[in-house]
């Protein structure tokens, strides 16, 4: 990637990196190491390792609350180094895998512990991970749907609010995401495999599956829309960055259209036209009737502002839109604000 590039992750997505738990001065740190974008992948790298250490340190200590946070940022921190790395597909897979790697081991210290779970779909299965709110008995469940370059691990911070408001999360790497890309590739049927992970959920004997909710991030602020207007068993739906359709493809940022390029497998944007046409909500989303919060903001480059309205005017059912005219993608610039208000909208109907 370019000197270019280099500038517009950093303009981009430095807001994105505070909401999911860099540290600042870390951030600061690392940006003042990588001169040019051949030294991203290693110099994030390295800072996950230096976190990896701390934790095992604390851990021949005993300190296991400090091990989780220290595994948790490096897990973060690998995460980031893989992040839109299209173009080295080796870099891209041997950070990854430090990031899951780091992730599972934090996973049994966090407070709530997450476990690992794999659900079945098709002929495979996709890896997640279940998180039950301390001394809460049958809560509810909110399905965590990533975005074209969000994995599981890589919901902890909206997975912590969900737990402290009593509601049980299951993230998960859906067709094209994290662990499962090596396996499939993402397809105009990834609705499916979101209902194959509500096929599982409902029947945890740990939560009520009468009470399913599911937030949706970037691309999964369209599948989680399509699926609360096509599976009754949704009863609340976030669209955290909403995507009504895809049809700007064309003019999204060259970053992204080469991720969805890479994620389904394509050549180039014309063969990928036929997933870009399938993001599209214009026959169902007057089938929207249970609670819909949409969180959009009007600087986003890569889903317009009429994506939001076009949600919240065809919606049936009670909706909130959360919206800046200032804010970037998924408002992670308003992190503060947003997050814990999804949780609490969760919370809100799926406890009522």
């Amino acid at each position: 990637m370019s000197a270019d590039n280099l500038d517009y992750l950093w303009d981009t997505y430095t807001h994105r990196f505070l909401a999911e738990g860099v540290h600042y001065r870390d951030m600061m740190d690392i940006r003042g190491e990588i001169a040019s974008m051949d030294q991203w992948c290693s110099v994030w790298s390295a800072w996950g390792n230096q976190a990896e250490e701390r934790a095992d340190r604390a851990l021949d200590a005993g300190l296991t609350r400090t091990a989780a946070t220290e595994l948790a940022r490096a897990s973060t921190y690998y995460f980031f180094a893989q992040y839109l790395l299209w173009d080295d597909a080796e870099s891209k897979r041997a950070a990854h895998g430090n990031c899951v790697r780091t992730f599972r081991r934090a996973a049994q210290y966090l407070d709530p512990p997450q476990r690992p779970v794999d659900i079945p779909y098709g002929d495979i299965t996709l890896p997640g991970y279940l998180t039950l709110p301390t001394g809460a008995r049958k809560p509810p469940l909110v399905v965590l749907l990533g975005g074209l370059d969000t994995t599981k691990e890589e919901q902890l911070v909206i997975n912590r609010l969900c737990a402290e408001r009593g509601l049980a999360t299951l993230t998960f790497d859906g067709p094209g995401q994290g662990e499962t890309f090596a396996r499939a590739k993402l397809t105009p049927d990834f609705g499916d495999a979101v209902g194959a992970v509500l096929d599982f959920a409902e029947k945890l004997a740990e939560i009520d599956g009468q009470r399913l909710g599911i937030i949706g991030r970037s691309l999964g602020g369209f599948y989680a829309p399509r699926a609360a207007a096509l599976d009754g068993r949704v009863k609340a739906a976030v669209a955290w960055g909403a995507m009504y359709h895809l049809r700007n493809y064309a003019s999204m940022p060259e970053l992204t259209q080469a991720g969805f390029l890479y994620v389904t497998g394509s050549e180039s944007l014309e063969d990928a036209r036929p997933y870009f046409e399938s993001v599209d909500l214009d026959r169902i989303a007057s089938r929207i009737t249970c609670p819909l919060m949409i969180v959009h903001g009007g600087l986003d480059r890569i889903t317009p502002t009429e994506n939001a309205t076009m949600m919240r005017d065809a919606a049936q059912g009670p909706t909130e839109l959360l919206f800046w005219e200032d804010s970037i993608h998924c408002a992670h610039d308003r992190s503060h604000i947003c997050r814990p208000a999804m949780a609490d909208f969760m919370g809100k109907w799926l406890t009522a």
